[in-house]
């Protein structure tokens, strides 16, 4: 391996630093959850390995715990996780030069998080291949170690929500959010698709709440014009 490869998975690795730092107590919150729910280490580890989506797994969780039938749970973790065939669509643009192996890499261990950091990377022109791949490769890892770490702590922490590990997953999405809204047609995309999906989460309408608030969103930031000058902003 060459010096520039190297350098590649060095830059991978840095860009993983922000996402680990949440990833360790949101992987760490699910095994334990999985643990109180009586699932075994082995399905809890299978399923960051095959199913690797955070939101779905809390998903699935929750509805084993409810006693909900395996119909039940794959649908709904189809609707939860239906947005990534629009993250994939929105990256693969930047994805031409690639090789087939390289976009089935990055596709199949792609999450809201590495999604957010490609989008930055690869609008400003960073399509560095081998960190990409790096990025998502290390992310998957923690995130399958993490859960697994979490499963055994459960037996020694029997209220996850004191230390406030039930609001992780969420804390996150925010905090990857943030960087975003500094556009009124993004500031007002994410507030409708969120009072949106807030709503429907509230009618009842359960996996598709999420699904409808992001098109909704997604909409809304289309039809506001951007000021053009400064004299218009003001």
């Amino acid at each position: 391996m060459n010096k520039s490869y190297w350098t590649s998975v060095e830059r991978g690795l840095r860009w993983s630093i922000p996402v680990l730092l949440g990833f360790a107590p949101i992987g760490a919150a699910y095994g334990l959850l999985s643990r109180q729910t009586g699932i075994g280490v082995w399905h809890t580890l299978s399923m960051s390995l095959f199913v690797f989506a955070g939101s779905s797994q809390f998903v699935a969780v929750s509805m084993l715990q409810n006693g909900m039938g395996a119909a039940a749970i794959i649908s709904s973790i189809f609707i939860v996780n239906f947005r990534h065939v629009l993250m994939s669509a929105s990256l693969s643009p930047y994805l031409a030069p690639w090789k087939t192996w390289q976009r089935v890499a990055l596709g199949g261990m792609l999450c809201d998080e590495a999604f957010a950091l490609h989008s930055l990377h690869f609008a400003s022109g960073d399509t560095d291949i081998t960190a990409a791949i790096t990025l998502n490769t290390t992310i998957y890892v923690v995130w399958a170690a993490t859960g697994a770490t979490g499963y055994y702590l459960g037996a020694l922490i029997e209220r996850p929500e004191v230390f406030g590990l039930d609001f992780a997953l969420p804390a996150m999405f925010i905090a990857l959010l943030l960087p975003y809204c500094v556009k009124r047609s993004a500031v007002l995309a994410a507030l409708c698709g969120g009072a949106v999906s807030v709503a429907l989460h509230v009618a009842g309408v359960g996996g598709w709440a999420a699904f409808i608030g992001g098109l909704a969103g997604a909409a809304a930031g289309v039809f506001v014009k951007e000021p053009e000058t400064e004299a218009e902003a003001k």
